[in-house]
């Protein structure tokens, strides 16, 4: 059982769809209750693993709190999940990094995980970046800075990008499998 969390944006309903080989989730609604989640099969390296899609956790303007009844609601998922949860998956957006990730962290390494499930990073919107693991070299000291540590990470893109104009395929076909694969290791 892996648990996906991140602000809203953050690329996790396409993190889904690129697990699952299809479009099977969509950006949360923001009229949705507190803290909702919905569990994807996802195949993993032969073995059925459980990514548990979760809404984004703030509230305010500058989504700077937690959403009421969150903590309460996320305590509710975890002692709900059959067999436990095995990993937490930090979804981060490169071009929106805010304040709000060391509220998320905490809400699910601290006060879900207590610290003692792994929880790794995956940073979505690297689709124009050569290489896409260089935004992690670029920004890793400032996680650090800030507490944030984390087991492994991905630097990945959900798009495929428009298809190519002449023939078959995509602008980012390449990167994407690549970011598929890797975000796949990552939960082995």
């Amino acid at each position: 059982n892996v648990a996906l969390f991140g602000e809203r944006g953050a690329g996790k309903s396409s993190l889904i769809n690129m697990l699952v080989g299809r479009d099977v989730s969509s950006p949360s609604n923001p009229d949705l209750a507190a803290f909702a989640s919905r569990g994807y099969a996802v195949d993993v390296g032969g073995r059925e693993v459980v990514v548990w899609d979760t809404v984004g956790l703030q509230k305010g303007e500058h989504h700077d709190s937690l959403s009421e009844g969150a903590t309460r609601n996320l305590q509710g998922l975890i002692q709900n999940i059959h067999g436990g949860l095995n990993l937490l998956l930090f979804c981060v957006n490169a071009a929106g990094v805010s304040n709000a990730l060391n509220l998320n962290y905490d809400a699910f390494y601290g006060i879900i995980g207590g610290k003692k499930v792994p929880i790794v990073l995956v940073v979505t919107g690297l689709e124009n970046r050569d290489p896409m693991e260089g935004w992690w070299k670029d920004h890793e000291a400032e996680f650090k800075k800030h507490g944030l540590t984390f087991d492994g990470h991905a630097c990945i893109t959900t798009t495929r990008g428009k298809p190519l104009r002449d023939g078959p395929g995509h602008w980012y076909d390449e990167q994407y499998e690549q970011s598929n694969l890797g975000v796949k290791e990552l939960i082995k």
